[in-house]
């Protein structure tokens, strides 16, 4: 039988609401009949999914929010995907009533929010499994297992990575930090960027995602591979430009690869931006790097990583 994408199944005939429930609660917004229809004679059993308990649901976010099992893509209704979302902000913890609430409807809320939200929460649980979805401790909890939520396994294996780098390990902590960003498919939580709270979990991601990047480029230029770097490093400028790292980074690599009067160059650009654009000056670490550069300093030789073993401290006096 061919893969494909899996429509959440209607409700069961038991789930049904009467049209004054179905009125009062948006139930038919999901999906229930609310007024009878015959069966057709050659129709099959009107079957809810199995909540067997450990069946696996892979859960995305850091790209278009997706669910899938083994049966494919769960289809779900706008509303639907909008509180899975709200959910998987944070997974295996209780997500109060009135949280959900105001991140679905926020100042709009009807006076019915609180049983509409039940009907949606019903509706995922049958989606996704019954015991992927409970209520305890006033909120709803979406249980998510190890491995099934791609934002969990990046944050894994950043930390990871990040701790081999601390131990002197480049070729393991690079090697963990690539596979980390190789999970990202696009802008976390794509298309679910009108719920505040899921934006402010998608600015916390994408800053993750930048600083484990940084971590990856100082275990390459330890492992001498800036001659990769260049490249990637003035797309990273590009796309944050009042970010320091980075045109450290880009200026040590310049400076490796003998081009030194471009890593000086890239020093010039930036204090202009930044006194343009901010009224300030770089860093003092920046600056620090500027002097190295000038001087030829030996920590700029290859072997090390601007955060492994490169001490480039400012002279006394100096900001």
């Amino acid at each position: 039988m061919s893969r494909r994408a899996r429509a959440v199944p209607a409700p069961c005939p038991r789930h049904a609401a009467p049209p004054h429930v179905a009125e009062m609660s948006g139930v038919a917004e999901l999906g229930f009949r609310t007024t009878p229809r015959p069966r057709r004679p050659d129709a099959g059993p009107v079957r809810c999914r199995s909540g067997t308990r450990g069946a696996a649901v892979r859960f995305s976010v850091l790209g278009t929010l997706e669910a899938r099992d083994d049966d494919g893509a769960v289809e779900l209704s706008p509303k639907l995907r909008d509180l899975l979302a709200l959910l998987l902000c944070a997974p295996n913890a209780a997500v109060g009533t009135e949280r959900l609430v105001d991140g679905l409807w926020g100042e709009a809320a009807p006076r019915s929010a609180r049983t509409t939200l039940r009907g949606y929460a019903s509706h995922l649980r049958r989606a996704l499994g019954e015991e992927r979805l409970t209520f305890r401790s006033g909120g709803y909890v979406l249980l998510v297992q190890d491995g099934e939520l791609d934002a969990a396994r990046f944050t894994d294996l950043a930390g990871t990575g990040r701790r081999a780098l601390a131990a002197g390990d480049h070729e393991r902590g690079a090697a963990l930090l690539r596979e980390a960003a190789a999970l990202w498919r696009g802008v976390p939580f794509d298309g679910q960027d009108h719920l505040a709270a899921v934006r402010r979990e998608a600015v916390r991601l994408g800053e993750l995602r930048l600083a484990a990047t940084e971590a990856r480029i100082d275990a390459d230029l330890a492992l001498g591979r800036h001659a990769d770097l260049v490249g990637e490093l003035r797309c990273v400028v590009v796309d944050d430009p009042f970010r320091e790292r980075p045109r450290a980074q880009l200026m040590l690599a310049l400076y490796r690869l003998g081009r030194a009067a471009e890593a000086l160059e890239v020093l010039r650009e930036t204090r202009a931006l930044f006194a343009a654009e901010l009224g300030l000056d770089v860093s003092p670490s920046l600056r620090a790097l500027e002097r190295a550069i000038l001087s030829h300093h030996p920590a700029l030789n290859l072997g090390h990583g601007l955060g492994h073993g490169l001490a480039l401290s400012p002279a006394p006096g100096t900001r």
